[in-house]
């Protein structure tokens, strides 16, 4: 078939169908696939088909209203979106495809307070060959216990503005 642009790509799932024939009375039916939601098949008995109130879904059982006829031929056309999920294995994710504005940098980092920033602080020289840190606390600064820090000296703490070291935290000023 012909396209205008880029033609589509394929993506989820592909429709399929299954058929199965009955037996007498029998009104459970074991599908090919789970099934998520009624609106996600077209079920038919013998050509006809059949409004979603005619069946309920349970995973992979399809369960009519009603009991079928020896040899009624049941049709499900799979119809719903599937989408395509794809798993990332642990630790196969370097520092360069990670980024919080979307373009790959090794030199951005998620900070101790879940936001974005400079990875190990502002950098000078070829290669960031220099880690640099303020010289003054601007914000009130406290270490949980589960955390030592370092910094560069000497540092002032503004006015105001606290830096609190509690038990099992170590903060290094060199």
């Amino acid at each position: 078939m012909a396209y205008i642009g880029k033609e589509p790509t394929e993506a989820g799932q592909i429709t399929s169908e299954q058929e199965i024939t009955a037996t007498a009375a029998q009104d459970d039916f074991v599908l090919n696939t789970t099934v998520s939601r009624e609106t996600d098949i077209l079920v038919s008995i013998n050509g006809v088909v059949q409004p979603a109130s005619a069946y309920t879904i349970s995973g992979t059982t399809l369960t009519m209203s009603a009991g079928l006829t020896l040899n009624d031929v049941l049709r499900v056309h799979y119809i719903g979106y599937r989408p395509t999920y794809t798993t990332v294995q642990d630790g196969s994710v370097d520092i360069a495809h990670l980024s919080a504005t979307g373009t790959p940098s090794a030199s951005v980092a998620l900070k101790g307070n879940n936001t974005w920033g400079q990875a190990g602080g502002p950098s000078l020289g070829t290669d960031a060959i220099i880690r640099t840190n303020g010289k003054t606390v601007v914000t009130d600064i406290t270490f949980l216990g589960t955390e030592n820090g370092m910094s560069a000296g000497p540092v002032t703490i503004a006015d105001t503005k606290n830096v609190t070291i509690t038990d099992s935290s170590t903060w290094t000023i060199f």
